[in-house]
């Protein structure tokens, strides 16, 4: 068996160990949003680990990551890389809100789903282009 790329391998042996620990703890305490977490993660570990050990899946991967970067420069030019990432930074930095203050739990909320959504108008964008 041959890794054809390691980045997805290991990401899909985190995702796994992580999706497999939500399940085991969701199961033997009540049964809340960490089985479905889990279950998300396992997905996310199957896809990743289909790429990691699929020439073919690799190579599809490869094109289309190098076509979504041409078209997102050239759509956004040299501001290409904070325009596609700023939607994350607003969510991650919602959580972070949340941790220094946890009053603030709604706003934070807020911004996540602020975030989230502009991650998800811009990369549909850039494939409307592709």
């Amino acid at each position: 068996m041959k890794i054809y790329s390691w980045k997805h391998f290991w990401c899909g042996l985190f995702a796994g160990a992580l999706g497999v620990l939500k399940l085991w703890r969701s199961l033997r305490g009540d049964f809340d949003n960490g089985f479905v977490m889990g279950i998300c993660c396992i997905v996310m570990s199957a896809r990743c680990l289909y790429v990691a050990l699929n020439e073919d899946a690799y190579e599809k991967d490869k094109a289309e990551s190098a076509e979504f970067q041409n078209v997102s420069r050239s759509m956004f030019g040299k501001w290409a890389p904070v325009v596609i990432n700023i939607g994350w930074v607003v969510a991650i930095g919602a959580l972070l809100l949340i941790l220094l203050n946890p009053n603030l739990a709604g706003i934070s909320i807020l911004l996540m789903l602020v975030g989230l959504l502009y991650e998800i108008i811009v990369n549909q964008m850039v494939k409307k282009w592709m």
